[in-house]
């Protein structure tokens, strides 16, 4: 069965990708075919810094995305087998054997050893095989083009609402309620803390947030902080999560977070008391803008 195809890493799938796939459905329902995406394993920003946080979904959350979203086939390629290939070996190996009667893509799309390919060398492939290539310009939003480096900066300067706009969803980070210092519960605030290596992490301060509990359907209002513990060997980013109105134990369980808008900068408190009555403030804060 012939196939339309897109291609690319996925790792936001924010609104630039979603349209991409959304029209590679599209044209494989009218044309009777398969709606397939290529993607890499591991991410090839993973493959050369294997330390580097910069994940926006993690691996399992985005693979499952990228199954939910309606498409036939998910194609996930070994990055350290393919990087090698030349242009001409991908699309002759790589795409060729898909039968496709049509791929889109990007207008930014680059592939073979060292992106070597652009969208024009492949439009010239496509052509000797008589196959369509739809190019798609990028996604733009306030004034710029979407694209996951944005997204990325956004995250990391705080602004997470501009983020959410580009990725069409709040924001997420994703974790098990581990045990802290229990400083928060000291002070009146327990929180639910989670540790996320893999992803991208806010700016540190304080955010209107929301969470989902593992097996539990509703968003919870919250409020969540993001702060920077020593540790003996670096500095280690903490997410510590106040959940309002809520006191169950939830040690253990998986939790979401979802970033909905930046309070406030970190910031050293004189006191006790100056810190307690920020951290109301705070929870004030995000009840004014939940309506509750």
């Amino acid at each position: 069965m012939t196939s339309i195809l897109t291609i690319g890493n996925f790792d936001g799938l924010h609104i630039g990708h979603r349209e991409l796939i959304s029209t590679t459905i599209s044209l494989a329902r009218s044309w009777a075919a398969r709606a397939v995406a290529i993607t890499f394993t591991p991410h090839p920003r993973q493959f050369f810094h294997p330390t580097e946080h910069f994940f926006i979904h993690p691996k399992e959350i985005r693979e499952q995305i990228l199954d939910s979203l309606g498409l036939d086939e998910v194609l996930y390629l070994p990055f350290g087998d393919i990087r090698r290939l030349t242009p001409q070996e991908f699309f002759d190996n790589i795409l060729l054997p898909l039968d496709p009667a049509a791929i889109v893509l990007g207008e930014n799309f680059n592939f073979g050893a060292h992106k070597a390919g652009n969208i024009t060398l492949l439009r010239e492939m496509c052509a000797r095989k008589d196959i369509a290539l739809h190019s798609l310009n990028m996604a733009r939003w306030n004034g710029g083009p979407v694209s996951s480096t944005r997204i990325r900066s956004a995250i990391q300067t705080g602004h997470v609402d501009d983020a959410a706009a580009m990725l069409g969803t709040p924001y997420t980070l994703y974790g098990i309620v581990e045990h802290g210092a229990n400083r928060g519960h000291t002070l009146g605030f327990a929180t639910a803390n989670i540790h996320t290596p893999e992803q991208v992490m806010p700016a540190v301060g304080a955010y209107a947030s929301h969470v989902r509990i593992e097996n539990a359907p509703e968003r919870l209002p919250a409020m969540t902080a993001v702060t920077q513990t020593p540790t003996f060997h670096n500095v280690q980013t903490v997410v510590e999560t106040h959940i309002l109105d809520f006191s169950a134990d939830i040690y253990g369980k998986h939790l979401q977070v979802q970033f909905d808008a930046f309070l406030r900068p970190e910031t050293a408190f004189p006191s006790r008391d100056a810190l307690v009555k920020q951290l109301r403030d705070d929870c004030l804060s995000v009840r004014k803008l939940n309506g509750i």
